[in-house]
């Protein structure tokens, strides 16, 4: 808690500072406009670089570009683009307090496509510098730029990872590539791993990076020595802004109305009045001298201990607001000796309030006779969820020349989540009401020190970061309760006798931080710099990783004091009553029950170390080969206890990871690539965890399997790319790869699918094509409206199959699809911009096909998401060039979210006659953004 205010205040203090010192001194500037010969559109993402100095910059979306603070003088001025003829201005005279106005217009060099080097600070957000970065990859990848993500109005880093190929979100927040679920899946932060919050999965929590921090993201899918090799689906690389554009200071106000819950009647979590601000004060935490073991207290003591609880059982009444989101960015050039030394700080906060009503049901195995799978419960939950985020970024890039760059960035985000939940219903015979209130507050601090330097006449490169990473995941007071329907309109608390059952009537309290410190090298030499038409060279490089983790928790029921003495009355009242001080007692009221094992705790490290080689093998510009191989040792190690006494996991396995990548420039447009390579897939802590957990959302229990096996996957991949121009991509790619030991959360034969554990599949094969086209109607006829039009379009298609042999093949789910994964993905979207009124307007559209939430038994069928189509509209209009307005219309079809079970296996998933037992609708949302640009 002290490190979060403490970091808070630190960070807000910074930020003044940086934006303090944005004022402009007694220099010039140089601007304009750049344009295209050819077709007179304007050229985003161009190279302009005072020569001789450092200072340089790229031009904006309407091809607008401004050198900054220039001291007084006469300079030579280049513009540089992948297939363009670079042009040099010379003797441009800079004067104090004056603008020199160039504009440029370029003219078409196709011969330089493969050939070109941009210096300067190049920007490297723009579609036009993402089509040329995914070009020259290595490796097969993807990618979304920061121009996308403004074109599409997402509000996170969940909503514009889904734009990319092949990629899905699973509880808008966890990705899934290829259809791969989130722990195939691997996320960097700036080229360093990513923290999880989260206990029970290894995921990174998209949701938690504000869009407009991101400066791009990119997805590699084909293995590379030089990558991460725990990996099956992807490695998703999350890189935030650096170097700026311009001094700049904008402030970013939107409001949004959300259909379900927006001037609606709304129960909030007794979490304290100071919630708005996102951080945890404190008032539900355990007191600080809370006993360690209500087991081993007096009775005396252990009636304080039930006092010192707070009385919070029944949420505050208000209604919903709107949502609201703030966004402050400030950046900064600063020309030190012709040395460029830039900043970008901003600060992002919002809240929002959301209710959905929930439905709920469970199943017994399927009645071929009756053609009926008996009901064992069937809920109606009204979930009521409040969220305030706060997000940090603070990076300092310095360009000491074109070969010597340093960057320190440095990224905090909490998202805090508060709910509560009402769930009417019955199981069985009995009727319920339950009850249930959570607050949970996740974040993150990722921070890195990196340098890039070229030598040798950029004939040797080499780039270095260290990195440290801290995450934290505190859940107080998560109660519950439940009331008894007595048939008359009426409800009974109930109240355990004896042993507590704290999912019933209890109070659970959890806290898990996690440390990763970080450190990577990479050195590439050219082998043959002077040849002529083969230039070998070969790229080596370490790293290393650090990861800690502490995992806590508390389970604490509540039961009669004295069965005897029991004052029967409690029951028929309000739970405000039960808990009432003078009912807290040793005879006729309740008291408290531990309830917390040693096996709900656990400490658990990763240390892995891994070095690689690559050799890059290029001839005349026509073939690449890079092949090599990456050996990585891992040490696991997990603390803790089960039934049987303690728990000691110590794995410790090294493995050589073979790959190769060959690329083949077919023309200076197009290449075909193909791809091989083995990676492996570790298990999580959590996975190989004793500790159990009773999920009130879902309504089951989550436990994990020390003998969980690392899975071993082999990857094949073949691609074909088109570029029609700079920025215009088409291409078409596919893949097989091969699982062995693939890690899935799979239910616990017996137990109707209320249980789950993590199990190894015994074989799994998956094979896909995947689409991806970004094209713009420009020139294509001679409509003004047409011109303005982009298309986007990207599609997967996957097929997928587990199987078990022989014994294990007993009370499996076999010859299915694995879990999470979609058998088809569609992303669509048209841009329409017209740069003349400054008027934008953008369709978007998604859908994944059904896929495996959880995996049932060989008896209890698997569980699947059914598709939901998906359809935004994002409408901005920039007044001048400080003033714009953005109106997002989300979510348009408002169509349900649904879990099912195809009880009758015809492959046909009706909900007239299969199991459905998940459904709500989130609701559609409508928001303005007005955007100002101080300067």
């Amino acid at each position: 808690m002290e490190l979060l205010n403490s970091f808070k205040r630190a960070a807000l203090t910074v930020f003044a500072l940086t934006v303090s010192v944005l004022s402009y001194a007694q220099t010039g500037k140089i601007s304009g406009k750049i344009t295209d010969k050819s077709t007179g559109q304007t050229l985003v993402g161009l190279s302009v670089l005072i020569e001789g100095t450092s200072i340089g910059t790229t031009s904006d979306a309407d091809g607008n570009y401004t050198l900054n603070t220039v001291k007084a003088g006469t300079y030579k001025v280049s513009f540089s683009f992948i297939s363009f003829k670079k042009q040099v201005i010379p003797n441009v005279k800079v004067t104090p307090g004056k603008t020199t106005i160039i504009d440029i217009v370029m003219e078409d060099d196709q011969s330089t496509l493969n050939d070109v080097v941009i210096t300067g600070a190049r920007k490297t957000g723009t579609e036009v510098s993402l089509l040329a970065e995914l070009k020259k990859s290595q490796s097969i990848a993807n990618g979304v730029s920061s121009q996308t993500i403004q074109r599409s109005g997402d509000s996170d880093a969940a909503q514009v990872v889904k734009r990319v190929p092949g990629i899905t979100i699973v509880d808008n927040r966890f990705i899934n590539i290829r259809g791969l679920a989130e722990r195939y899946n691997n996320v960097q932060l700036n080229n360093v791993t990513a923290p999880s919050l989260e206990t029970d999965v290894r995921s990174f929590s998209f949701d938690l990076i504000p869009s407009n921090q991101i400066d791009r993201v990119l997805v590699y899918k084909s293995p590379s020595a030089d990558i991460p090799a725990d990996f099956a689906g992807g490695v998703v690389k999350v890189f935030l802004k650096s170097i700026p554009d311009d001094d700049r200071l904008t402030i970013d106000y939107g409001t949004s109305y959300r259909q379900n819950a927006t001037f609606k009647d709304f129960k909030r979590t007794n979490t304290g009045s100071l919630y708005f601000t996102g951080f945890n004060t404190g008032d539900n935490d355990l007191p600080v001298n809370f006993p360690s073991n209500l087991n081993n207290v007096s009775a005396s003591k252990l009636n304080a201990a039930g006092h010192a609880l707070r009385n919070n059982w029944v949420p505050d009444e208000n209604t919903a607001n709107l949502d609201q989101k703030l966004n402050i960015y400030g950046s900064k050039r600063f020309n030190i000796n012709n040395k460029l030394l830039g900043n970008i700080t901003a600060i992002t906060y919002s809240n929002n309030k959301t209710n959905n009503a929930v439905f709920r049901g469970n199943y017994e195995a399927y009645d071929p006779v009756s053609k009926i799978a008996e009901e064992n419960y069937r809920y109606n939950d009204d979930q009521y969820t409040y969220n305030v985020r706060l997000g940090i970024v603070h990076n300092w890039a310095f360009k000491l020349d074109n070969n010597n760059t340093f960057e320190f960035k440095n990224l905090y985000n909490q998202l805090s989540t508060s709910q509560y939940v009402s769930r009417v219903g019955a199981e069985k015979q009995q009727a319920y009401a339950n009850y249930a209130s959570n607050v949970l507050y996740r974040g993150i601090y990722s921070g890195q020190l990196s340098g890039n330097h070229k030598f040798n006449s950029e004939n040797t490169k080499f780039d270095w970061v260290a990195g440290y990473s801290k995450s934290f995941r505190d859940q107080p007071d998560y109660s519950r309760y439940r009331t008894l329907d007595n048939g008359d309109g009426t409800y009974n608390i109930f109240v355990p006798t004896g042993g507590a059952q704290p999912e019933f009537l209890g109070r659970f309290y959890s806290k898990m931080n996690e440390d990763i410190k970080t450190g990577a090298f990479n050195v590439e030499q050219a082998l043959a710099p002077k040849s002529e038409g083969f230039k070998p060279s070969v790229k080596v490089g370490g790293y290393y990783e650090d990861k800690q983790r502490s995992f806590s928790s508390r389970n604490i029921g509540y039961v009669r004091a004295n069965s005897l003495q029991f004052d029967q009355s409690l029951l028929k009242g309000s739970i405000e009553e039960l808990f009432d001080w003078k009912n807290i007692n040793t005879t006729t009221g309740i008291r408290l029950d531990e309830k917390s094992n040693p096996y709900d705790n656990y400490d658990a490290s990763n240390k892995l170390f891994a070095g690689y080689a690559n050799f890059i093998l290029p001839y005349k510009d026509k073939l690449t080969i890079v092949a090599g191989a990456r050996v990585e040792n891992n040490v696991q190690k997990l603390n803790s206890f089960d039934t049987g006494g303690p728990v000691n996991v110590d794995n410790d396995i090294t493995r050589v990871l073979p790959s190769a990548n060959v690329q083949y420039n077919i023309s200076e447009k197009s290449l075909f690539r193909l791809a091989y390579g083995k990676t492996l897939n570790r298990p999580e802590f959590r996975e190989i965890a004793p500790f159990s957990f009773y999920d009130f959302d879902q309504n089951f229990n989550v436990a994990g399997n020390r003998n969980l096996k690392t899975a071993k996957i082999d990857n094949y991949d073949v691609k074909y790319e088109f570029y029609p121009s700079t920025s215009e991509l088409i291409s078409i790619s596919g893949f097989y790869k091969k699982f062995k030991d693939a890690i899935e959360m799979t239910a616990v034969s017996g137990s109707n699918a209320q249980s789950f554990t993590f199990n190894n599949a015994q074989n799994v094969r998956n094979i896909g094509v995947e689409l991806e086209m970004r094209k713009s109607l420009a020139g294509i006829t001679s409509s003004k409206f047409l011109n303005d039009i982009t298309l986007l379009l990207n599609a997967s298609y996957i097929n997928s199959k587990v199987t078990f042999d022989g014994s294990n093949a007993f009370g499996q789910s076999n010859n299915r699809p694995m879990q999470g994964q979609s058998p088809y993905i569609i992303n669509t979207a048209i841009f329409y911009n017209n740069i003349k009124s400054k008027f934008q307007v953008n369709l978007l559209y998604n859908v994944a096909g059904k896929r495996i939430a959880f995996v049932g038994t060989d008896v209890i069928r698997d569980i699947y998401e059914m598709p939901r189509n998906v359809i935004d509209l994002v409408v901005t209009k920039n007044f001048t060039n400080k003033l714009s307005l953005k109106a997002n219309f989300n979510d348009l079809l408002n169509q349900n979210f649904t879990l099912m079970q195809d009880g009758n296996q015809d492959g046909k998933f009706d909900q007239s006659t299969d199991q459905v037992t998940v459904q709500y609708k989130s609701g559609r949302q409508f928001g303005l953004t007005l955007s100002y640009k101080v300067f």
